[in-house]
């Protein structure tokens, strides 16, 4: 990609972040072929390798062909996805540009192509590079995976250098010879043992056998000391060797070793939940965009019908300390007028307004691609101008007392309270909101997401 496209693209802070992961995915590829004793040709559009042997690889003839053929095999599919992914970032037109900041169709196709370039290029990494990873994959697997999930389970097979208590560091610190057996053995009296055992008498055997030696046997047995044993033969016992027996410690494999294919699946997995539960707030603040585009269009049906014939909408109220049934209307008058019902729907929209405020304190969660404050700031103000309608035509037909509604004053201050009730019905898409944008972010536990969105 030339500098001039970059320019273009850098302006859009999640393109740049998806450029310069791609690049990273390049340079782990890099380092893992010169880490496996490699050479590298990057100058055609998909790197060929050129082997020279892998290190470590058997003495079979075929092996280290084989091996790189699979490698190449790798490398092909990753740079296949990277080419995706850029040609996903490329928008012609401002047009199509438009479309996609609303739909987000072009984020979506970028992140899933960059999180399969990603997960395969781990078939590549050498041991150290896949301990350098391991904890992104943990935290990937622990925000989007379920506790017990098969892939789960199949990520803690692999070793963890980071961990205090693994076999490697144990090994490590453990001093040499601490080791001691709870069945060593020892004799109540004087009995020693330097890889022969000496008896104080002859060794007799039924048949009047006598040993060269001095040990002695005849039913019983009797050291030197006072230990005594009955019935029983004591044999020499073996040479031990002082201290514990070495502990074996646990090594990542290298490049497309076991650890390796399991770390790829599990991130794979990982990634496909995670885009999933993206798509879920993608779609839903599509659900918003439509619902706050019927609700603005009903709001303009009532301004211009409303303006058109205001007698159809019942807003003006009895005047407060009149005896001569004189009515009061929103914008002042005693007869109602074509400015009514636009001056209550602006209201109720200003009443709408404040609880939008509510909503900007809360931001969204690390990692969640698609903000839905925007969508659910215009049902909010929609809706607000709508509620404030229809309060007062309600109240209306339920009591012709003035009361506090019998003032111009009156009407105009329910006309905002109307429309900030309509928090009422909208808190239930905040709380449908916070619930998948919690369960898209990489910061929230998949069981605390579960429990968030009422999932068991």
């Amino acid at each position: 990609m030339d500098q001039v496209e970059y320019q273009k693209i850098k302006r859009t802070a999640w393109k740049a972040e998806v450029l310069d992961r791609l690049d990273q995915v390049r340079d782990d590829v890099r380092q893992a072929i010169s880490a496996a004793d490699w050479e590298f040709d990057g100058a055609a559009d998909v790197p060929k390798i050129l082997g020279k042997g892998a290190a470590g690889a058997t003495t079979q003839d075929n092996a280290p062909t084989t091996r790189q053929c699979q490698a190449q095999t790798v490398v092909d599919t990753t740079y296949a996805y990277i080419q995706k992914t850029e040609d996903t970032l490329k928008q012609p037109n401002w047009v199509q540009r438009f479309w996609d900041a609303l739909a987000g169709d072009a984020l979506m196709s970028a992140f899933t192509n960059l999180h399969a370039a990603e997960y395969t290029r781990v078939l590549l990494l050498s041991s150290g590079q896949l301990a350098a990873i391991l904890p992104s994959i943990r935290q990937r697997a622990a925000a989007f995976l379920p506790k017990g999930d098969p892939s789960s389970d199949a990520l803690a097979t692999i070793p963890d250098p980071t961990v205090p208590s693994h076999q490697a560091v144990a090994a490590r610190v453990q001093p040499p010879g601490s080791d001691k057996s709870s069945g060593s053995d020892k004799s109540s009296g004087n009995d020693k043992s330097s890889g022969s055992h000496k008896s104080s008498g002859s060794h007799k055997s039924s048949g009047s056998h006598k040993s060269s030696g001095s040990h002695k046997s005849s039913g019983s047995h009797k050291s030197s000391g006072n230990d005594k044993s009955a019935g029983q033969v004591q044999q020499p016992s073996p040479a031990r060797t002082v201290g514990p027996a070495p502990l074996k410690a646990d090594l990542l494999t290298e490049m497309l070793g076991t650890d390796q294919q399991v770390a790829s699946q599990v991130m794979c997995v990982a990634c496909r939940a995670e885009d999933q539960q993206q798509l879920q707030v993608r779609h839903f603040r599509g659900v918003l965009y439509c619902a706050a585009a019927a609700l603005f269009a009903t709001a303009v049906v009532l301004w211009i019908v409303g303006s058109i014939h205001p007698a159809y909408f019942p807003l003006c109220w009895p005047a407060s300390g009149s005896r001569t049934g004189a009515m009061i209307c929103p914008t002042g008058g005693s007869a109602p007028s074509a400015a009514d019902v636009p001056l209550v729907l602006a209201l109720g929209a200003l009443g709408a307004a404040l609880s939008v405020a509510l909503n900007l304190t809360a931001l969204k969660p690390a990692g969640v691609r698609f903000s839905l404050t925007v969508a659910q700031g215009l049902n909010k103000i929609a809706l607000g101008a709508i509620t404030a309608v229809l309060g007062i035509i309600i109240l209306r037909t339920v009591t012709n007392e003035p009361g506090f509604l019998g003032t111009q004053q009156g009407l105009l201050t329910a006309a905002v309270i109307f429309g900030y009730s309509q928090q009422l019905f909208t808190g239930v898409i905040d709380r449908q909101a916070s619930a998948l944008q919690n369960a898209a972010s990489t910061a929230t536990p998949a069981s605390q997401s579960a429990k968030g969105s009422g999932t068991p």
